[in-house]
């Protein structure tokens, strides 16, 4: 099963459920998963504790999910999936903001200083937001360092990453930025690196710091002039 969002697919590898009710277990045994990481961390994640956790029989996380790697992998694909919006939304609030701006605005430098204060704030609300969702924080960096040891596990996290980035490319070749996947790159791990700071209370959320990394971030990436296209702004 995949997730398309536009450039990347999401897989899925355990057993698909048919029904609507093999569906609901399956995503009962997925969400379960999840909460044993936030308690146990990814080496608590064994059938029987997923099953107790998930109150089903152990005859059903075995047949969804023989391998414990699928089981793994799938559920940091469902997390991915289910964290997909807040990034979809951050690029809506992008777009909306560079488009509202008529192509004599994209050209002049109080429009270019309006755009980065707008996009500053956007991202700011973001990493706080996803800062304060503690347990996905904690769900997603347990995902990322037991892919340093499980390939499956690595192809996933992989795929994740494209699928975030490619949202974020969008808005930078929006932009008419030259070099849009290395701007994705940039963006993205700044973003990353100040959600774990927030989490590990090495900056705090309304830190002037923090708001200072953002803007230079924005002002970095944004051109001199946003020469975005009728047809993109439009289409």
């Amino acid at each position: 099963m995949t997730v398309d969002n536009g450039k990347s697919d999401l897989v899925y590898h355990g057993r698909r459920a048919q029904r609507a009710d093999s569906r609901l277990r399956r995503k009962a045994i997925l969400e379960a998963t999840l909460r044993l990481i936030v308690k146990e961390g990814i080496r608590g994640i064994r059938h029987r504790a997923v099953a107790r956790e998930a109150n089903v029989p152990l005859a059903a996380t075995t047949y969804y999910f023989k391998d414990l790697n699928d089981l793994i992998s799938d559920s940091f694909t469902y997390f991915v999936e289910q964290g997909l919006e807040s990034t979809r939304q951050l690029q809506e609030e992008s777009f909306s903001a560079a488009r509202n701006l008529s192509t004599q605005e994209r050209a002049s430098n109080s429009s270019r200083k309006l755009l980065i204060q707008q996009l500053t704030r956007f991202v700011l609300t973001h990493v706080r937001d996803q800062a304060e969702d503690r347990d996905r924080r904690l769900i997603e960096l347990a995902f990322r360092n037991e892919a340093l040891r499980n390939e499956q596990l690595t192809q996933a996290v992989r795929m994740s990453n494209q699928a975030r980035e490619s949202l974020v490319q969008e808005f930078f070749h929006l932009l008419g930025l030259e070099d849009p996947e290395a701007a994705a790159q940039i963006a993205y791990g700044t973003i990353l690196k100040l959600e774990y700071e927030i989490l590990s209370g090495t900056i705090a959320p309304d830190s002037p710091l923090l708001e200072r990394t953002v803007t230079m971030m924005v002002h970095g990436l944004i051109p001199a002039t946003t020469p975005i296209t009728e047809t993109a702004a439009y289409g």
